[in-house]
Formats: C-alpha cells, sequence, structure tokens
C-alpha cells in the first residue's frame, strides 16, 4: 500500500505526483543520476531548473499568494515519496523546512519577500538546526546570538544541514540569553563558513554550517521561535519518512526484477524461500511506513497536539525499515554487477544517512564499508 492509497487522494492530488514520476523516469536514469553525483553542486542544475520552473516542486507546501503550490503535508509527502524513489539529488526538501519555518515564525516582511523567490526557485534555502547528534531538540544552544548595531551576530556550529553548499540563506535557531529566536542568513556573509560532512549519503550533500559573528536577521523569539523550528521539523521528518517509503519500494521492486532475470539453473536449493521471505518483509515494511507516514501526514495537516513526536517516531521506524530493504536488496542482487546494484548501494547510504537527520540510533557510528 502506498502513501496515496492511504490518503485516497482525488485525480487533481494524483496528477503530479504522477507527473512527477513520468517525468524524472525519462530524464534521471542511472547513468545521468550517477554522473551528477560528481558535479560540484552533486545534482543537474538543469533538471533542477525543469522540477522548480515547470512543476513548481520548490514551492510544495508554500501557499498559493506567495506563488507555491500550497500543498499540505500529507499530499506533499506522496511527491517526496517519488523524489526518494529516485534518489532525487537537488535541494527541494530543504526549501520545504525553510518554507515551513518563515511561516511559522510570523515576521510579515521576511514571507512577502523570500516565500515567492524560494517558490520559484530563485532562491534555494535551508535550515541549519541539528547538533552533533542530528538532534534538533538541542539544537539552539549551539549557536549564541549577540546583539549588534547593524543587527545580530551568530556564533557556533551546526551539523546535518542539506544542500548548504547551494544555499542562498539560511534559517538558523539560536539562543538569545535564556531563549530561542529564529534567523535567517545569506550566504556569503562574513563568518559563514560552509564544509561537507564527509561519510555520508553521496546523493544528497549534507554539511557542517560554522558561524563566527555571521550577521543576521532576527525572524522571531520565544513562542514564534519554538513554533517555527518545531514546524521545519515536522516537514523534514515527513519528508525523510515519506522518501524513505519510495526508497523500500524501489528495493522491493529491484530485487523482484532481479530474481525474474535469473536462470533457474542459478538459484541454490532452499533460496527460494529466502528470497521469497525477503519480497514479504520488504511489502510488509513499504505498507506499514507508508500507512503510518499517511496518518501522521493527516494528523499534522489536523494540527494534533502530538504530531510532531508521532512524526518522529514514524521517521525513526522508517528509516530503520530502510536501511533494512536495502539491506536485503543488495544481497538479493549478489553482486551481479547490474545498475541496479550500484544504486542498491547508493539506497542504502541514503537510508543510512536518513537515520542520522532524524537523531536515530546510527547517528555516532561511520558507515559499514560497501
Amino acid at each position: 500500500m502506498a502513501i496515496r492509497d492511504f490518503l485516497a487522494l482525488s485525480e487533481k492530488q494524483r496528477a503530479l505526483p504522477d507527473r512527477v514520476r513520468g517525468f524524472l523516469a525519462d530524464r534521471l536514469a542511472s547513468g545521468e543520476l550517477h554522473g551528477g553525483l560528481d558535479t560540484q553542486p552533486g545534482y543537474s542544475p538543469e533538471l533542477h531548473a525543469c522540477l522548480t520552473n515547470e512543476m513548481g516542486l520548490a514551492g510544495l507546501t508554500i501557499p498559493e499568494e506567495f506563488g507555491g503550490l500550497g500543498l499540505s503535508l500529507a499530499d506533499a509527502c506522496v511527491v517526496h515519496t517519488e523524489l526518494g524513489r529516485v534518489l532525487y539529488p537537488g535541494p527541494l526538501v530543504c526549501n520545504c523546512l525553510a518554507a515551513a519555518a518563515l511561516l511559522a515564525a510570523g515576521d510579515r516582511e521576511a514571507r512577502q519577500h523570500w516565500l515567492p523567490l524560494v517558490a520559484h526557485g530563485s532562491v534555494t534555502a535551508t535550515v541549519a538546526a541539528a547538533d552533533e547528534a542530528g538532534r534538533w531538540s538541542s539544537g539552539p544552544e549551539n549557536v549564541q546570538a549577540e546583539p549588534a548595531i547593524d543587527g545580530w551576530r551568530l556564533s557556533g556550529r551546526r551539523w546535518y544541514v542539506i544542500a548548504a553548499h547551494v544555499a542562498d540563506i539560511v534559517v538558523v535557531p539560536a539562543t538569545i540569553e535564556s531563549s530561542t529566536a529564529m534567523f535567517l542568513l545569506k550566504s556569503g556573509s562574513s563568518g559563514l563558513t560552509v564544509s561537507r560532512q564527509l561519510s555520508l549519503d553521496l546523493t544528497r550533500r549534507i554539511s557542517i554550517v560554522t558561524l563566527d559573528e555571521t550577521p543576521a536577521l532576527l525572524l522571531s523569539r520565544d513562542t514564534a521561535a519554538v513554533a517555527s523550528q518545531a514546524a521545519a521539523e515536522q516537514e523534514l521528518l515527513l519528508a525523510t519518512a515519506a522518501e524513505a517509503a519510495g526508497g523500500i519500494g524501489w528495493c522491493l521492486d529491484a530485487s523482484i526484477a532481479s530474481a525474474e532475470d535469473r536462470e533457474p539453473a542459478d538459484r541454490r536449493p532452499g533460496s527460494f524461500q529466502a528470497v521469497a521471505n525477503s519480497f514479504v518483509d520488504m511489502l510488509s515494511d513499504l505498507r506499514d511506513v507508508s500507512e503510518a507516514t499517511g496518518r501522521a501526514a493527516v494528523a499534522a495537516a489536523n494540527g494534533a497536539g502530538e504530531s510532531i513526536r508521532e512524526a518522529r517516531a514514524v521517521a525513526l521506524k522508517a528509516s530503520e525499515s530502510y536501511r533494512a530493504a536495502a539491506e536485503a536488496c543488495i544481497h538479493l542482487l549478489g553482486g551481479t554487477g547490474v545498475a541496479r546494484e550500484q544504486e542498491a548501494y547508493l539506497h542504502y547510504r541514503r537510508a543510512w544517512s536518513t537515520q542520522q537527520l532524524v537523531g536515530g540510533p546510527l547517528a555516532d557510528r561511520a558507515p559499514e564499508q560497501q
């Protein structure tokens, strides 16, 4: 069962993800994916421009009044599933996080200026909120804000920042005295350093952001700032869970295709049952992750009080299931050397990275050598 089935989407709601799947299938073949990973941005700017300009994916959840598509979190999850299925490497998820933070921060002038630019794709935005273990809860303490003559200065460090190397603006939670505040800073500002975080997902650039008295614009404080950070984190948790569902779906399809390609003589006695069991496990995980993500997305859309806690639990379980599916897929492909096997390793690294992004148990461990 896919997320779209759980949500019982209308024909109009199904149209966008179906269009995204068809578009990416035509333009993001395995060879093109691998080629883009070796470039400086780590993705094809031309393909990304098509997705943002023609389909408006940079503004998935940005309200229509600011030039976005105005999708709910639940609807956006269906699109994230398609992006996760093909390991899309471009900076789309990070825009959703920043848009959620800007909307909840309540700074009307900042929203009116930046959201249309993000929705149009002319500006890439991200959020820098995680500590060294990938947790957002203790994030503000890692960055301190001090008043200056012309505004504010931020000092500290953030980890697991998606697409910081291409971001034009970064939304950052920080501490002012004992309270939380949200700030916006521009790329190229003095004291801002972006360094790639190594040994992570090859299909998603993740960085460490270091701030040394970096000038920043204050967006909100106290309750509004806490709400802003929570909105961005919830967006991250649901988007990555939906991506994981897409990744599990790819692993299942690739494993079945590999089994169909093999000659009966290549199958060891008793291997059929083991392979069948793996298929059943993947299918079960796909169903469970899709249903749980759908429920969490609906709860978030309805403003349920415990929605972020549910989203966190769903994201952790989704990342674990995704990693298990990728490991099983690699095992089933068994050193065949086909393009599917190379892509399976990329899914494994994406799954491992997803666990880090959501602050999972592997956040402090190095990835297994593949």
